[in-house]
């Protein structure tokens, strides 16, 4: 089962918006308790600070502090108890006794007189947070107090002010990302619309300058890809109209020659005529299926030919059997000279390849042809002499283009003029080349260099 496509630009949204979430929860919980914490160690500081002012001002009226006489009142309330954090002090005597409360304060004792500092009590079923101080010789005792209600709503009211901004912030974060990703996502949209639009025939690469630095290779392989695509089109276009071209003639000549011999009444000269039809389906063969060989290599690329070790000297003692008996009948010699070179590839490749040097060999050797294989592990050579006339000019400059056919007494020569190309285009798959060379005496001699697998052992 194919999986489904996935969007980059959504898949980047989402994990940089989760992780941006996650990144801003984890810092607001920080935040939120660090901000707790904080608005209660200042509320604590309020009650401290409260209680010395009360101890200020009881200090002064210590004199006049008894359980009898409660008329301090006046005084002590001035003392400023009704801001915004409900604080509400009580003061005891030096007997334990409550004599002054503030507004508010609850009539039950906050804490024991013997206590001191700070503590959590409920008090009249509401609870408070006490800080207790005494004054010298235990004269007087302060409670001062605060609903715990009222600090965790402070606190938490502390807390938003802080996390508002915080939020804010989060969801800029949240739309810059977006933007970013919508950014860096755009030239990979915009390249993606230039591939699609680039026609076929097209003979540049596609600008790809503006693509992350991680996409360049990826813009370079496709570029290769797209300059493989041209090259096969453009051998397929030439393949397909040299083809026609070159077949036409031919394909002509058959007609002419079966009109001939529909019209012939003589025995004798229809038998001549339909050798000479017989000989042209025979061409008009070898040349349809040279094309399709040559066809079948144009598609094929360098990975995919087999890369099996493959003895050339076994190899090239096959094809030349082959040749013996038509080289025999024209009186030519083909002699074998080879170590035990291996090159990495296709075994049915290189013998067509043999077999069209050899082919071509024996249309114009005059008495011997030779075969030489030798090299080491970085390069192995085949080489095909013959003692014919050799290459002209012209013919050396043009000896592996497709359908170029050399002469014979002066005449074209009868072959498919895809020999050479043929040969050409299996060593380029098996990385290698292919070249003219001198021959035997002035004759031709046509060399096939590939990459070698194993050191040479002379035989």
């Amino acid at each position: 089962m194919t999986p489904a496509p996935w969007s980059l630009r959504r898949r980047l949204m989402v994990s940089l918006g989760v992780a941006a979430l996650i990144f801003w929860c984890v810092s607001s919980a920080w935040i939120y308790v660090t901000a707790v914490q904080e608005s209660d160690q200042m509320l604590d500081a309020a009650l401290d600070h409260t209680a010395h002012a009360v101890l200020a001002v009881v200090r002064n009226e210590a004199s006049e502090l008894n359980e009898e006489k409660g008329g301090f009142g006046t005084e002590l309330a001035q003392i400023d108890h009704s801001d915004q954090n409900d604080i509400v002090y009580q003061i005891l005597g030096p007997n334990g006794g409550l004599v002054f409360r503030s507004h508010g304060a609850p009539t039950a004792m906050l804490a024991a007189a013997h206590d001191r500092g700070f503590q959590s009590v409920r008090v009249d079923g509401k609870d408070f947070r006490v800080f207790t101080l005494a004054t010298e010789l235990d004269a007087a005792t302060i409670h001062v107090a605060q609903p715990l209600a009222r600090r965790i709503e402070s606190a938490r009211a502390y807390a938003a002010r802080i996390l508002a901004p915080a939020a804010a912030l989060m969801l800029a974060l949240m739309l810059a990302v977006a933007w970013s990703v919508r950014r860096a996502i755009d030239p990979v949209a915009r390249y993606a619309n230039a591939l699609d639009e680039l026609p076929p025939e097209a003979n540049s690469s596609l600008d790809a300058s503006r693509l992350p630095k991680e996409l360049q290779p990826v813009a370079r392989a496709i570029d290769r890809l797209l300059a493989r695509v041209r090259d096969a089109l453009l051998r397929e276009r030439t393949l397909t109209a040299d083809a026609a071209h070159e077949l036409r003639t031919p394909l002509a000549a058959l007609r002419l020659q079966a009109q001939v011999a529909y019209r012939s009444t003589r025995r004798v000269e229809r038998n001549a005529v339909l050798e000479e039809l017989l000989t042209g389906a025979d061409r008009a063969a070898r040349m349809v299926e040279s094309i399709l060989t040559l066809a079948r290599l144009d598609a094929t690329s360098e990975l995919q030919i087999g890369a099996r070790a493959v003895g050339l000297r076994v190899l090239a003692q096959l094809v030349a059997r082959e040749f013996v008996p038509l080289a025999e009948s024209r009186a030519i010699r083909i002699s074998v000279e080879a170590d035990e070179s291996k090159v990495l590839g296709d075994d049915d490749a290189l013998a067509i390849a043999l077999r069209n040097v050899l082919s071509n060999a024996l249309r114009y050797a005059r008495s011997q042809i030779r075969v030489q294989i030798c090299g080491d592990h970085q390069l192995v050579s085949m080489r095909i002499l013959d003692d014919g006339p050799g290459f002209s000019g012209e013919s050396a400059q043009r000896a592996f283009h497709r359908f170029f056919r050399g002469t014979e007494g002066g005449q074209p020569s009868d072959g498919a003029g895809l020999g050479l190309a043929l040969v050409l285009r299996i060593a380029q798959l098996h990385c290698g080349t292919a070249r003219l060379i001198p021959g035997i005496d002035k004759g031709a001699g046509i060399a096939i260099e590939l990459p070698g697998v194993v050191r040479a052992t002379a035989s």
